[in-house]
């Protein structure tokens, strides 16, 4: 009897560490956390009740022999049904489905079910076992049935094994050794079990194995964020897979920090951190138990249970209270901006990935349009990113087709008359979604990492244009295409540029890279350093929008930029104000001086027209002057141009007319 209070005592001890373990925050992360809880608190509570029994029995307390009777009932329930519990873990560690399926429940669940009747039955007929008097002592007596338990144990067991030679290799390669060792533990503590009626050992045993998977899946550094310890980003989605796999109600909400990267240039990325612990620890306070992760580095995400709209909205609007404050960490004070987007399940999305992505891009939307506000996702949010995601697949798969659709916008040489050059443009189009604007393609292109190839496209593109020209006798004017930050700090930029050009055997200097000024407004000596190396190749540079306000003219003229496009917002200043003006004259003297030609971009009236001419402009571009057209328009168009350029001048038409007869006059008389 001793023995038994030793085991059980120790077995209690380690399942009540494991419960206050479990009953921590962020415990429950999915399906298989949920259902290792429950092994903790059954086998707990198991213990716990075995204690009792043993001082009923041990101290003789007849008028409570009911009470140990059902706890030893108890203790042949938990015999087998602990195997419903094991099987379903094993299961969820294997495939990780997240959700209950009533085949395999009917599979797992059938041994525990037939127990089930059998313990019920036994306190009318005691097949199994009986508790009563014997020589004035408490005594359980094994009946005929006894081995019944252990024969459905040793089912389960064998569901157990097919279960696990079914995984194995998803087993291996997750590194869960464990389970290859719970089956013998098992075996063993039925084995002692069965042998030696009188020892309890099923409840200690149960304690081992859940230690052994607690120390082998439970690591707390493992678990958490290393900054934060909250849940990570891979945590939150199988706490969403879960909650999706059981279609369990909830709201998600995503805070998301604007422009953090500033806060770390400011005061340095070990200052950042204390900034987000801080935040970190307010978020922990406020949010609902278990519920608040680590999203990604300035991301945080909290899931409301069976929420309400209006109890997560007003939440949501006291964070964002909070926010309207600084943060003070050491003696640092910062006021840092805040988005908080969230969506329904399953009212709004149907699955983890439309969730997530739904708040992805309610948060690009916030920090676009609406700092410091709480946006719920509705069906405009919905049908706005299912648009974004079917450019997304535009993209992808014109990258995976190596096919761009480019149009040319011819140029105007101002003193020539003439086009001499075009840019390229990037052009998308969709049966679905008609045309797709600049503004809207670009900064998809730019999140998924899509530019850099598209740029090589294009120039390979107008590569083939150019060539094509040649062949046919033509001579190709330069093509300009444009380039983002992205794009010019590519790694091996140069080289693949080279390579293209290479295959079709142009020179750097038959086409220009146009930069916009915001390529400057980060690291600029990397940029300038990167322009200066590809200059040094031959390449041409154009500078885009010049008036935007990144560059000063000190920047500007030490840049090897060979165009420089006057912004149509900076002409149209010029226009109402007397002083722009002034400044634009100005500045275009300063930069014809140092070499610099000047383009009058976005000329879309007669009125920019003719205020572009005021300027003095070397180059005019757009729509009044020439539309965007395809590359056969464009090429009719530049022919034109060079048949006029090979006309002979009227004046030396006549001159040369007139110079004829007079030679046949002078001919005719010398004949007379």
């Amino acid at each position: 009897m001793k023995l038994n209070f030793y085991l059980e005592g120790a077995g209690l001890i380690v399942g009540i560490i494991l419960w206050l373990a479990n009953s921590m925050r962020y415990s429950v992360i999915d399906l298989k956390d949920k259902i290792y809880v429950h092994m903790v608190r059954m086998v707990t509570a198991l213990l716990g009740c075995n204690m009792i029994a043993y001082l009923i029995i041990r101290k003789n307390i007849s008028g409570l022999m009911t009470v140990s009777e059902i706890i030893i009932s108890i203790s042949f329930l938990a015999m087998v049904w602990i195997w419903a519990y094991v099987n379903h873990y094993l299961m969820e560690v294997i495939y990780n489905k997240n959700s209950f399926s009533n085949g395999i429940y009917f599979i797992i669940g059938f041994p525990p079910f037939l127990n089930l009747l059998l313990v019920f039955a036994n306190f009318g007929t005691h097949m199994v076992f009986d508790v009563g008097k014997v020589k004035g002592s408490i005594q359980v007596v094994f009946n005929s049935w006894y081995k019944v338990p252990y024969v459905l144990a040793a089912t389960s067991l064998i569901i157990y094994l097919a279960i696990m030679m079914g995984g194995q290799k998803k087993l291996r390669e997750k590194k869960q050794y464990v389970f290859f060792v719970i089956p013998i533990i098992m075996l063993v503590i039925y084995y002692f079990q069965y042998r030696f009626k009188s020892i309890a050992v099923l409840g200690f045993g149960y304690s081992i194995i859940l230690l052994l998977i607690y120390i082998y899946n439970y690591n707390h550094n493992v678990k958490m964020d290393h900054l934060t310890h909250l849940p990570d980003g891979d945590k939150f989605k199988m706490m969403l897979d879960y909650r999706v796999g059981v279609n369990q109600n909830m709201i998600v909400a995503m805070i998301a920090l604007d422009d953090f990267k500033r806060v770390n240039q400011e005061y340095g990325y070990s200052n950042g951190d204390l900034f987000l612990k801080a935040i970190a620890g307010y978020l922990e306070k406020q949010a609902p138990r278990q519920c608040l992760l680590r999203y990604s580095g300035d991301k945080f995400a909290v899931v409301f249970d069976n929420g309400t709209e209006e109890s997560v909205e007003e939440w949501c609007k006291e964070v964002l209270g909070r926010f309207e404050h600084s943060w003070k960490v050491g003696n640092l004070n910062h006021k840092l901006s805040v988005c908080i987007t969230s969506v329904k399940y399953p009212e709004q999305a149907d699955n983890t990935k439309e969730i997530l992505e739904l708040l992805e891009y309610l948060n690009n939307y916030a920090k676009r349009h609406k700092k410091n506000q709480y946006i719920v996702c509705n069906n405009e949010f919905k049908d706005k990113m299912r648009r974004r995601l079917r450019i997304t697949d535009i993209l992808n798969e014109m990258i995976q087709n190596r096919q761009v659709m480019v149009e040319y916008q011819p140029i105007l040489e101002v003193a020539a008359n003439a086009y001499t050059r075009a840019e390229a443009v990037f052009r998308l189009r969709d049966e679905q979604l008609g045309e797709v604007l600049p503004e809207e393609y670009f900064p998809i292109a730019e999140e998924n990492g899509f530019l850099v190839e598209i740029g090589y496209m294009i120039i390979d593109k107008i590569c083939q244009y150019i060539k094509s020209m040649k062949n046919q006798g033509m001579q190709a004017p330069v093509i300009s295409v444009n380039f983002s930050r992205q794009q010019i700090m590519a790694e091996d930029v140069n080289i693949k540029i080279t390579e293209i050009l290479n295959r079709y055997g142009l020179q750097p200097e038959e086409i220009a890279i146009e930069l916009p000024e915001e390529v400057f407004s980060v690291q600029f000596e990397a940029v300038r350093t990167r322009i200066m190396q590809l200059g040094e190749s031959g390449l041409r540079f154009y500078l885009d929008g010049f008036g935007m306000g990144f560059l000063d003219l000190s920047h500007l003229l030490d840049l090897p930029f060979e165009i420089i496009k006057i912004d149509k917002k900076m002409i149209r200043e010029a226009e109402k104000k007397d002083s722009i003006y002034l400044l634009v004259s100005a500045m275009n003297a300063v930069f014809e001086e140092s070499g610099k030609m000047i383009l009058g971009d976005g000329i879309e009236s007669e009125h920019l027209k003719e205020m572009a001419d005021l300027l003095f402009m070397h180059y005019l571009q757009g729509s009044y002057l020439c539309e965007l057209m395809t590359g056969e328009l464009a090429k009719e168009e530049f022919e034109k141009e060079q048949v006029v350029a090979d006309m002979p001048d009227f004046e030396e038409l006549v001159a040369s007319a007139l110079e004829e007869e007079r030679l046949a006059a002078e001919q005719v008389m010398e004949e007379e």
